[in-house]
């Protein structure tokens, strides 16, 4: 008896939502457009996957493009790095000199005023007469204070 029930409950709120849906689908300003013909969640649905399944199919070329030169352009960079490193410290001695180089680059630029690394970049040749105007600037600075 109990199984009986359950069943008639279970037909009783399956009514009930078809008659919620077709009420939905009349009173809704926008679904109430759709063709008749195509009322239905699994049509609609459908539908859906379809315009989905369009949009993914014209961006994934574009998409794929883009993740083959992010993998070109790592792969040139992995291929420039030393072959092999063994350990921990001979990981760290290649990483140690490559803040010395850094550092060194830096201190001529900066520093120095020099920009022989670069004779091509002329925004490094401006990044170092700015260094020179300013250190001739401090230097005004400093005489005009003393007088």
């Amino acid at each position: 008896m109990a199984g009986l029930k359950s069943t008639a409950s279970s037909v009783k709120k399956k009514s009930s939502t078809v008659v919620q849906k077709a009420r939905l689908f009349e009173t809704h300003l926008q679904l109430s457009k759709i063709d008749n013909s195509i009322v239905g969640i699994p049509v609609l649905a459908q539908k859906l996957v379809q315009i989905q399944a369009a949009s993914i199919a014209r961006n994934l070329p574009a998409i794929v493009k883009g993740i083959n030169d992010k993998l070109a352009i790592n792969v040139a960079e992995r291929k420039r790095m030393p072959l092999k490193m063994s350990s921990v410290s001979e990981a760290m001695t290649a990483f140690m000199q490559i803040i010395g180089l850094a550092k060194e680059s830096l201190r001529k630029i900066l520093v120095r005023g020099e920009f022989d690394e670069y004779p091509d970049e002329q925004n490094m040749h401006c990044t170092a007469r700015l260094v020179e105007m300013l250190n001739q600037y401090s230097d005004e600075l400093h005489k005009h204070a003393e007088t």
